[in-house]
């Protein structure tokens, strides 16, 4: 019986973590984030400043 894997016999989902993150998880965080600062979490305030400056700096950078 062979037991190595072809297209058949290959699992549908794939296991573990991905890699990347997917909007609503981007989005979750943001909003954890924003609850935080909201609560006069100063780190959560800092870090919400930098998301914004690194976002208008990556627009600037597309635009040239």
């Amino acid at each position: 019986m062979d037991t190595t894997f072809n297209e058949s016999h290959r699992p549908t989902k794939k296991r573990g973590r991905s890699k990347s993150l997917t909007k609503h998880e981007v989005e979750a965080a943001r909003n954890r984030l924003r609850d935080a600062a909201a609560a006069g979490d100063v780190q959560a305030c800092a870090a919400l400043i930098a998301l914004a400056e690194n976002q208008q700096h990556q627009l600037v950078v597309a635009a040239a």
